[in-house]
């Protein structure tokens, strides 16, 4: 049986689940947002360079039949939607192209399909170079590679060097954590070190949850982006392996945030599995992690309502998770709360961090 007829496993489709959640969001998003008065380009670019053969065994879509099923279902308002599949093995890409001739949202007007056969690490500079000067709204890139080894920081610098590009990449983050310290062997692994984590000695750090946090800083650090991830746990029920997002627009990140705490209403990291092989989460990645860097944040000075939000979505979290962390360091007597305008009254453990126009407080540490 020729390896594309397989089924999908649970983090598969735990990652498909993202994916669908979050294209399908993006998508609605950009047939509004494209219709402001300043804005003069009328199309999208969309990037699938592992794309597979489109469906599993069983008929479930894999990501190039998730995205063309909901072109096929509904209308973005004149939004023209350009979209490539690439896909290296010859016989995954016949499989494809036949689904995609198939399709009918190929046939829509506004919708353009181009399928590739292509190594990945020949078509992306090809792609960066034909774009350089690129006229589309927007762009949007997901990289689900089988493995890790093609994936450089050069390369993700150079997608996103539009300013108007986010990407989607799924890292193998079980694997690469499990053979972290065997340098000699593993070459590979040792550059995917150097350009996506800035500890001295990875093979100290104690989890490969904890290497996913030092990855998001290290990235955060590196590129200056919005980064956040999901986390999803490997098949086979040891380790952890996440989609990470980057984009340079706010609004983007805000929409992931809020696309992945749909999901996980719990805690917004991602999908594991119990003994009971029933659905629960990872329980303290973003909340503890956000107690701490959002203590060390107030500590640097005096905070508006709109900076401590922000801070919030910029750290994989929602603003109900500041207002938590808010009323804790209250009762702990660690901040003090103050209106801007001074003649008006707070109420009790008001925080405003819904309201990302207008600043009404201060907050600061004591």
């Amino acid at each position: 049986m020729h390896e594309f007829f397989d089924k999908f496993n649970d983090s598969t489709k735990a990652k498909l689940g993202i994916y669908k959640a979050y294209i399908t969001k993006y998508l609605k998003v950009l047939s509004k947002a494209y219709k402001q008065t300043w804005n003069t380009k009328n199309s999208v670019y969309i990037a699938d360079l592992f794309a597979g053969p489109g469906q599993d065994e069983m008929g479930n879509p894999g990501s190039p039949m998730i995205l063309l099923d909901y072109l096929s279902q509904t209308y973005l308002d004149d939004l023209q939607v350009k979209i490539c599949f690439n896909e290296m093995n010859p016989e995954k890409c016949q499989k494809l192209n036949q689904l995609v001739y198939e399709h009918k949202a190929p046939k829509q007007s506004w919708v353009e399909v181009n399928v590739q056969n292509q190594d990945y690490s020949e078509l992306l500079p090809k792609i960066i170079a034909k774009h350089k000067n690129h006229n589309y709204f927007k762009r949007f890139f997901f990289i689900d590679p089988f493995g890790y080894k093609g994936i450089h920081l050069d390369d993700i610098k150079a997608i996103l060097n539009d300013r108007n590009t986010e990407l989607l990449l799924f890292l193998p983050v079980s694997f690469i954590y499990r053979f972290k310290s065997k340098d000699e062997d593993y070459k590979a692994i040792r550059m995917f070190l150097d350009d996506f984590i800035s500890v001295p000695n990875p093979s100290m750090i104690g989890s490969d949850v904890a290497f996913v946090r030092s990855i998001l800083d290290t990235l955060r650090e590196k590129l200056g982006l919005f980064v956040d991830s999901f986390i999803i746990q490997d098949n086979s029920g040891k380790g952890h392996n996440c989609l990470i997002y980057f984009s340079n627009n706010r609004k983007g990140l805000e929409k992931f945030v809020e696309t992945k705490w749909e999901i996980d209403g719990e805690e917004g990291t991602g999908y594991e599995r119990n003994k009971n092989d029933q659905v629960s989460f990872l329980e303290s990645f973003f909340r503890d992690s956000l107690e701490d860097k959002l203590m060390f944040y107030l500590k640097t000075g005096s905070k508006t309502n709109i900076e401590v939000r922000n801070f919030c979505y910029e750290h994989g979290s929602l603003p109900k998770h500041g207002n938590a962390a808010l009323r804790k360091f209250v009762e702990q007597g660690k901040i003090q709360v103050c209106a801007c305008d001074e003649s008006k009254k707070l109420r009790k453990n008001a925080f405003y961090l819904d309201d990302d126009k207008t600043e009404k407080i201060y907050i600061k540490a004591i």
